[in-house]
């Protein structure tokens, strides 16, 4: 079993923060739709049992954002419960191998930004 995110990883979440941050209209549907296959790969990878669910929500949004006319409700419904998970997401040396604060906090910032920007496209109510 692979951990993750490892210092790899925790560059890429940056990346990640650093693109949802500029908005989702800032962020290319290509680049989104690589980005997000690209992490269901390294989530998958891990075989974590708590992070299937993530990799599983990932594989949704791929298929809400590639199929028949986009339904931006129910994108941002996918990305509400994408950013729950992440912030709920256990960060510890022994889930991850890294006890880094700054990655930590990167995920939960990362987890935030989804649950934002899911809510802006009409996915659910804000919850603090």
């Amino acid at each position: 079993m692979d951990t993750i995110p490892n210092e790899t990883e925790a560059a890429e979440v940056a990346a990640t923060v650093d693109d949802l941050e500029r908005g989702l209209t800032a962020f290319p549907l290509s680049k989104a739709v690589n980005k997000i296959d690209d992490w269901k790969r390294k989530i998958e990878a891990t075989e974590r049992a708590d992070l299937l669910p993530i990799a599983a929500g990932l594989g949704e949004l791929h298929v809400a954002l590639t199929g028949e006319g986009i339904d931006g409700a129910r994108i941002g419904a996918i990305l509400v419960h994408l950013g729950e998970q992440t912030e709920a997401a256990e960060v510890s040396e022994a889930t991850t191998g890294d006890t880094n604060v700054d990655l930590t906090n990167a995920l939960k910032r990362l987890g935030s930004l989804l649950r934002h920007a899911g809510s802006a496209l009409g996915g659910g109510a804000e919850t603090a």
